[in-house]
């Protein structure tokens, strides 16, 4: 059983919510044929002027109606992913939810440990920590540098601003209902790790599954995968996200498996979305592949 002494109304919707997270855990390697990938981007085809023509994927580095869909199919996408796993992603599911299973059992000695060890700069860290994490902080910054790309008539910035937004909605709309599905009651309450009252509303803030580390990896695991190429992003991201995971247990806000089952919720939905949109490139010109009735060929397409 994944959670002892947990009351049998929740077993049923905390399987529930195990399946939610197992869903996540393959994403990033499990997407579906139209997903794209860095060093296989997806396209789609287009009939003009009697040839098929492949383009990429829609690129959203503006607030429009095509972006707010995104939000929605996107979701469809994530969700739909099990059906197209295979053996190597329902492994990696596994071992999300027997990570996640293993932490739950050292939810209390961690606890402890966190307790007895505060310092002045465990306080400084924790506090930057629930900073970064919080989505009231994280979407005025997100807005931030949308505006920095829209100044600077940068479209990358525009667009990964853009897909922090959706991951973070996303994912925290997950984290959401796994929360209200199982009411696990916070460490700070003093009730032990293994008292669970969902599912229902009345839980003020429920502890699991962490929203501010789930929010942290959302939108880290975006930059991660938009500004890969410069190998200072991805260690900054993850480590700043990582610190607001630490911050959590330092401040007895969260059980240790809390904000391990939140991150990679955050972490998995994150790689999807911007997987989802992945770019060739970021040069004005694109060389597309083309057929018609006369073969194959190239079409050259730059954009001014």
């Amino acid at each position: 059983m994944l959670f002892p002494n947990m009351p049998r109304s929740c077993l049923g919707t905390c399987f529930s919510a195990a399946a939610i997270i197992a869903l996540l855990a393959g994403i990033s390697v499990a997407e579906d044929n139209s997903a794209a990938v860095p060093d296989k981007p997806a396209v789609e085809a287009k009939v003009e002027a009697g040839q098929v023509l492949f383009i990429p994927p829609v690129q959203p580095d503006r607030i429009t109606g095509e972006y707010v869909k995104g939000y929605f199919t996107d979701s469809g996408k994530i969700l739909a992913a099990p059906t197209k796993w295979d053996g190597g992603d329902w492994l990696k599911a596994g071992l999300v939810i027997g990570a996640t299973s293993g932490i739950y059992f050292a939810d209390t000695d961690i606890r402890n440990f966190a307790q007895r060890n505060k310092s002045s700069t465990g306080d400084t860290g924790a506090s930057l920590g629930n900073v970064i994490g919080n989505p009231f902080y994280a979407l005025p910054s997100l807005g931030l540098f949308y505006l920095y790309g829209h100044l600077s008539d940068d479209p990358k910035a525009r667009r990964t601003s853009l897909l922090a937004v959706e991951s973070l909605a996303i994912s925290g709309a997950f984290s959401y209902t796994i929360k209200m599905a199982t009411q696990r009651s916070r460490p700070s309450t003093g009730d032990a790790s293994t008292t669970w009252d969902g599912p229902g509303f009345k839980g003020a803030d429920p502890s699991f599954p962490s929203l501010h580390t789930t929010t942290a990896f959302s939108i880290a695991s975006v930059f991660a995968e938009e500004y890969g190429t410069n190998p200072f992003v991805p260690p900054i991201a993850y480590g700043l996200a990582t610190l607001t995971g630490l911050a959590r247990i330092y401040d007895n806000k969260h059980w240790a498996s809390d904000v391990f089952f939140g991150g990679a919720i955050g972490y998995f939905v994150g790689k999807a979305v911007a997987r989802y949109h992945a770019v060739q490139s970021d040069t004005s010109l694109k060389i597309l592949p083309a057929v018609s009735q006369q073969g194959f060929g190239l079409m050259a397409e730059y954009r001014f």
